[in-house]
């Protein structure tokens, strides 16, 4: 391996410090991405259950309407059994 001029040096500092940079934005942005990730499981996961319980409380026709396309099958809605 020759020998880096002054130039290349500088150059390569320079590139080097431009990848730190990009690296650093990359790994922000991952982060941030899974921190949305669980955001949004939170709410879908509290979503579904107070929807559920709206609709074992008032029925489905006086629930917010279920998007499966967005979140999925709907969740089961046990009733409470009474004896008879």
């Amino acid at each position: 391996m020759s020998a880096l001029t002054e130039r290349q040096m500088h150059d390569l500092a320079g590139r080097l410090t431009r990848l730190r940079s990009l690296a650093f934005e990359a790994n922000e942005a991952a982060t941030e991405e899974a921190a949305a990730r669980h955001r949004r499981q939170w709410a879908d996961c509290q979503f579904a259950s107070q929807w559920a319980e709206t609709v074992r409380q008032y029925g489905e026709k006086n629930a917010p309407p279920w998007n499966e396309s967005l979140r999925g099958p709907k969740p089961k809605i046990e009733t409470e059994k009474h004896d008879g």
